[in-house]
């Protein structure tokens, strides 16, 4: 059986499928149209390796965080408003996560749910549940209690940040190290808001 000539159109040229009346082409892309595609997935294959995967470098986003940080250390005193206007906002929550990640967690656990350090998930707290008490056992310390000073480590705006990321905690309740320090019974689970003046 022989192959039957296809039928050809001036304007489109070989036609390669007929149905209903209406004919198909099959017209070659343009190679410019074919490297711009094929560089286009060269380029986001190597975004992802280099941003998402290997995490060589910072995504913009990370950058974003970092500056939104280094924008947090403005001098002026810390209150329990900043603080917990800071824990109902995403972005810093995010960035105080990153911090415990790499920073806390190797006391605190990856969930914060107490290993050397305590459960800071649980009503139970040793240096205090307030929002500035928080901030103030992250950038002072607790001495002869393990807990190392980060202050001048981390600087005051990962410090606020990562008080942000612990008032998220609060009473979430993670299963973890046996509770210590005194309960708290009025202290609010999750993200705090407070009514703006």
């Amino acid at each position: 059986m022989s192959e039957q000539p296809r039928p050809h159109d001036p304007i489109q040229g070989d036609i390669v499928h007929q149905y209903d009346d209406i004919q198909e082409a099959d017209n070659k892309l343009p190679q410019w149209w074919l490297w711009s595609f094929y560089l286009a997935i060269a380029f986001a294959f190597g975004y992802w390796v280099y941003f998402e995967a290997f995490a060589v470098g910072k995504s913009p986003l990370d950058r974003y965080s970092d500056e939104r940080m280094a924008a947090l250390d403005t001098g002026a005193p810390v209150t329990d408003e900043e603080l917990l206007d800071l824990s109902a906002d995403r972005l810093t929550v995010r960035g105080g996560a990153r911090t415990f990640a790499q920073n806390c967690a190797k006391c605190h656990g990856s969930q914060a749910e107490g290993n050397i350090g305590p459960n800071l998930t649980d009503e139970y707290w040793i240096g205090g549940h307030a929002p500035i008490d928080i901030y103030q056992t992250i950038t002072g310390g607790r001495s002869g209690k393990g807990m190392p000073s980060w202050g001048l480590q981390l600087g005051p705006g990962a410090c606020k940040q990562v008080a942000a990321y612990v008032l998220t905690l609060k009473n979430t309740r993670v299963p973890g190290k046996e509770p210590q320090g005194t309960k708290v019974e009025d202290a609010p689970a999750g993200p705090v808001k407070t009514a703006k003046k």
